[in-house]
């Protein structure tokens, strides 16, 4: 009986330890529960923040999309302008050529000193502002492509950004 007693005090024994043992086995998991709760809220918080800034960054590449579209317009719209004042220029070139040529091609004998003059003096006013407007189509042609390249400089250095944006992305 006496043995029994002692087998049973050392079963206690043992069974007490485990509950410890279990007890501090709990803690220990809960703990590391709350760690890993806090890990996942605080990496969710992470995520949430992430998908913030891709929501941020991908307006701001439609954003500069667009403003890149309205670019290409306006790039469009003044290529078309210097198509046409190239043309305008031509025209002046051609009637001022026709002009050189109506003043030369005066017939002496057809007309009178005085109607030669006249045709003489209006050529060289016509010639005068045709040149003058030629200089003016010049100047506005170089500034026009200098704009020009000004806007293809900006637009290849958004396309970087937006290249550089992405590969962010």
């Amino acid at each position: 009986l006496e043995a029994h007693h002692e087998e049973l005090r050392s079963v206690r024994k043992e069974k007490d330890f485990l509950q410890e043992e279990i007890i501090k086995m709990k803690r220990k998991i809960e703990e590391e529960a709350k760690i890993a709760t806090t890990s996942l809220q605080k990496l969710q918080a992470k995520a949430d923040d992430l998908q913030t800034l891709v929501t941020m960054k991908s307006e701001k590449i439609l954003e500069m999309e667009s403003e890149r579209k309205e670019q290409e317009t306006i790039r469009m719209k003044e290529i078309d302008m210097l198509i046409e004042l190239r043309d305008i220029v031509e025209d002046q070139k051609t009637r001022i050529a026709s002009l050189e040529e109506e003043v030369e091609r005066g017939d002496s004998a057809q007309r009178s000193m005085e109607a030669q003059q006249r045709l003489l003096c209006e050529a060289e006013a016509k010639t005068a502002e045709a040149e003058e407007t030629v200089e003016k189509w010049k100047a506005r042609m170089a500034e026009a492509e200098l704009i020009m390249k000004e806007m293809e400089a900006k637009i290849e250095q958004e396309e970087e950004e937006n290249r550089m944006l992405q590969e962010m992305i």
